[in-house]
């Protein structure tokens, strides 16, 4: 049996985009936007967000490892009966028995992982929680 899925790299959308370098986000990626609906690519990794005119754009990944490595934010994604769901944790800030605080109730209903991831960032990276 023989699978001709092709997989690629989820990219944060360009809003995600624009709320990661209001946050600070300075992580070397080789891809970054041109306009609000085209993302480019060198061989080589910048940080576009502090040099040069374009933003950068990483892949859901490296936004979700820089709020964890840099914020103490963890994004869980998982899958029910409801459809893809999510919710954020604060892993530095645990709770008097070591578990981590939950900063949000478990959001569902998404139609696929990278909706969720979508969501889940969009909401990180909003003034509804500070960073």
């Amino acid at each position: 049996m023989t699978n001709n899925m092709e997989i690629t790299e989820d990219y944060v959308s360009f809003e995600v985009a624009k709320l990661l370098k209001e946050k600070g986000f300075d992580v070397r990626c080789n891809t970054y936007y041109i306009s609000d609906n085209e993302i480019a690519a060198l061989p080589i990794t910048r940080d576009f967000n502090n040099h040069g005119i374009y933003l950068s754009a990483p892949t859901h990944q490296m936004a979700m490892k820089w709020l964890r490595e840099v914020h103490g934010l963890f994004i869980s994604i998982g899958n029910d009966d409801l459809g893809y769901n999510w919710q954020i944790m604060d892993v530095e800030n645990r709770t008097d028995n070591g578990d981590p605080t939950y900063l949000t109730e478990s959001y569902a209903g998404y139609k696929s992982y990278e909706d969720a991831v979508e969501a889940a960032l969009k909401y990180s990276l909003s003034e509804k929680i500070n960073l």
